[in-house]
């Protein structure tokens, strides 16, 4: 009934690049169902998006340019392949301007990621690239195998090895960003009686007033769990209203009704820590939150134009 935030997982996660050092000969995975937030494309934080069809001063047609990058049109293009190939057999598919924008905000991400791990000391040597490729080549069996697996996938040797390189590179500024997240941070330990209505609230309010025992109450209106939403760190509650009660109240103390969008929740604060053990759940949530954060930042500071319709 109350659950953490859900995790919006970048695309980078679901890239080709993953699935490659890790399955094989399957099929190519897709950009997010569940993309991070739409790509804000400007040159400056304040100015509108900048879109133009207007030919790049690049040797390469472009999809779009990032910081002054190309990301060429045919990569975007055979992305937006590989996407649609993913939802084969899928009876509620996205339309191809949804798709679309998924590809070319997954990419500009992809870009920007890549761009601060070189400018971070991050490089992927040429041997290093090799011995990827040709871990896949063993994983898959032959060199034809490989051509093969390719060809299915829309992609040739010189595309594949751009990808894989961006991919890696995106990779390893994700994983300095996560790094930023602490195995200890404040956090609050707390239960909730939660109630559809005004009037159950109501209730359960008077019947705290009249003294009723607290947990008692929380097992009858969620059976299932007993109230119990556990250590939590700030970010991580889907309703901020509640998160911001939880962390204001003192250990024992009981907030009034407070309303979200799902119903009515009154919520006691059991402990309180400056610095507790995050949960995986938590560890993660909180990382997604620091990467999105991250790439908010980046776009709004990025001279980004996309030249595709």
């Amino acid at each position: 009934m109350f659950l953490p935030k859900p995790l919006t997982y970048l695309a980078l996660a679901l890239s080709i690049a993953a699935l490659l050092l890790s399955a094989g000969c399957e099929k190519t995975q897709t950009p997010p169902l569940d993309p991070s937030p739409e790509v804000i494309i400007s040159t400056e934080a304040a100015t509108p998006p900048t879109v133009t069809q207007e030919p790049t001063p690049t040797s390469i047609p472009a999809a779009a340019i990032v910081n002054g990058e190309p990301i060429p049109l045919s990569y975007f293009n055979n992305e937006v392949w590989r996407y649609r190939d993913s939802l084969a057999g899928q009876d509620v598919r996205p339309e191809d301007a949804e798709i679309s924008q998924d590809v070319i905000n997954f990419l500009i991400e992809q870009q920007l990621l890549a761009q601060e791990a070189r400018k971070g000391g991050y490089t992927l040597s040429e041997s290093d690239l090799q011995a990827r490729i040709d871990g896949l080549i063993a994983e898959l069996g032959s060199q034809e195998a490989f051509s093969t697996w390719l060809s299915n996938n829309h992609y040739d040797d010189t595309e594949f090895r751009m990808a894989l390189t961006l991919a890696t590179e995106a990779a390893w500024q994700r994983d300095q960003i996560s790094a930023t997240i602490p195995e200890e941070v404040e956090q609050v330990r707390a239960r909730q009686i939660f109630a559809l209505t005004p009037e159950g609230a109501q209730r359960a309010l008077t019947s705290l007033a009249s003294g009723t025992d607290f947990s008692k109450l929380a097992w009858e209106y969620s059976p299932e769990s007993g109230g119990e939403l556990g250590w939590f760190p700030r970010g991580y509650l889907l309703y901020p209203e509640v998160e911001e009660a939880a962390f204001s109240l003192e250990v024992g103390a009981r907030s009034e009704i407070i309303q979200t969008e799902i119903g009515y929740h009154i919520i006691e604060v059991q402990a309180h820590e400056s610095a507790h053990p995050l949960t995986t759940d938590a560890r993660i949530a909180l990382q997604s939150k620091a990467l999105q954060d991250w790439l908010s930042a980046a776009i709004a500071n990025s001279q980004i134009v996309i030249q595709i319709p």
